[in-house]
C-alpha cells in the first residue's frame, strides 16, 4: 500500500512538472481579448532565469514600427517590472526609442504614462488608465541582448530581452510584469511569476523519474 502511495505521488509530481515545462507561456493572456485590430493582440510572456540572466520573451502581433488607427498613431508600450513580485512597477525596459528613452535599456521609473495620455479627445475605444510607457526615470543599464523579430508560426512577433538580474534591486525569485502592446493599451497583460532555472526543473523531474524506476526494481525484487 505504501509503495502504491509513493508511486502515485511521484506520478502526479511528474505530471505537475511536465505541465510547467510544456505550458504555453509563463504568463498567459487570453486570445482574442484585444480591442479592435488583430495587430494589438498579446499572446503571453515567458520568463526564465539562466545563471545571472533574466530572459524575457514577449509574444504579440504588434509590429516594431507601430500601427496607425485612423489618426491615432500608436507605438509599442514598455515592459514594466516589479522585482519583488507585486504591482509596484519600479523598473521599465523601453521597447522602442521614445521621449529620450532608448530601446533595450532599463530605467528606474519615477512616473509612467498611461493610455489616457496618448488618447485622442474622442472617437476611439481603448483600455483606460493602463500604464504604457516610461514618462520619467533614471537609466540603470542596458540589456545584455535585445531583439524584435518575426516569429515562426503563431504570434507574428517575438521580443527577446536578456537582462542581468543584478540590475533589479530587490529581486528575490518572484517578478511582477505589466505590458501593453501599444500606447492605446488595446491589449495588455500582467501577472506574477516565480522565476526558476529551466535546468533546475528538469533536474527535479529526472530525479523523480529515477526514483520511480528504483522503486519499481525494489518492488519486483521482492515478488
Amino acid at each position: 500500500m505504501k509503495k502504491m502511495i509513493l508511486f502515485t505521488s511521484i506520478f502526479f509530481l511528474i505530471i505537475l512538472l511536465s505541465s510547467q515545462i510544456t505550458s504555453g507561456y509563463t504568463i498567459d493572456d487570453p486570445v482574442p481579448d484585444r480591442i479592435g485590430d488583430w495587430r494589438f493582440e498579446i499572446y503571453g510572456i515567458d520568463v526564465t532565469l539562466s545563471g545571472n540572466s533574466l530572459n524575457f520573451s514577449l509574444y504579440t502581433n504588434y509590429p516594431k514600427a507601430g500601427y496607425t488607427v485612423g489618426s491615432w498613431a500608436t507605438f509599442a508600450g514598455d515592459l514594466a517590472i516589479d522585482p519583488t513580485g507585486g504591482t509596484n512597477y519600479k523598473y521599465g525596459i523601453a521597447l522602442t526609442d521614445h521621449d529620450g528613452f532608448t530601446a533595450g535599456s532599463l530605467y528606474d521609473v519615477s512616473q509612467w504614462y498611461t493610455s489616457n495620455h496618448y488618447a485622442p479627445s474622442s472617437g476611439y475605444s481603448y483600455n483606460h488608465d493602463q500604464i504604457v510607457t516610461v514618462q520619467a526615470g533614471t537609466f540603470v543599464g542596458s540589456a545584455t541582448s535585445f531583439s524584435w523579430f518575426n516569429g515562426p508560426g503563431g504570434p507574428d512577433y517575438h521580443i527577446d530581452i536578456k537582462l542581468d538580474q543584478s540590475l533589479l534591486s530587490g529581486f528575490g525569485g518572484e517578478i511582477g510584469l505589466h505590458w501593453a502592446s501599444a500606447t492605446c493599451a488595446n491589449d495588455y497583460i500582467n501577472g506574477t511569476d516565480s522565476v526558476s532555472e529551466p535546468s533546475t526543473i528538469l533536474l527535479v523531474g529526472s530525479g523523480l523519474i529515477g526514483l520511480a524506476g528504483y522503486g519499481r526494481k525494489k518492488f519486483r525484487g521482492k515478488r
